[in-house]
């Protein structure tokens, strides 16, 4: 993973009574969590950060996405 430039899944918790789920992501460098491109992950319902390096998305089940898989940048972001 070119860590400068994706995003890291890490994990995803899966709430199927609300139809949703908890996907965790890590980073490097200078970004915030919405400077990726989180509609590869699924139906982005909310995201925020949680650090200067990581923070999560609540996604519409199905997930779109597996732990490891990597998350671009946004273009506008780079």
């Amino acid at each position: 993973m070119k860590t400068e430039i994706e995003a890291a899944v890490v994990s995803i918790r899966e709430n199927t009574n609300d139809g949703t789920a908890r996907v965790n992501l890590r980073w490097e460098g200078k970004h915030q969590i919405s400077d990726f491109a989180l509609n590869k992950l699924g139906s982005v319902l909310n995201s925020e950060g949680e650090t200067e390096h990581s923070g999560w998305a609540i996604v519409g089940l199905p997930v779109k996405a597996t732990v490891g898989k990597a998350i671009p940048l946004l273009k506008e972001a780079k």
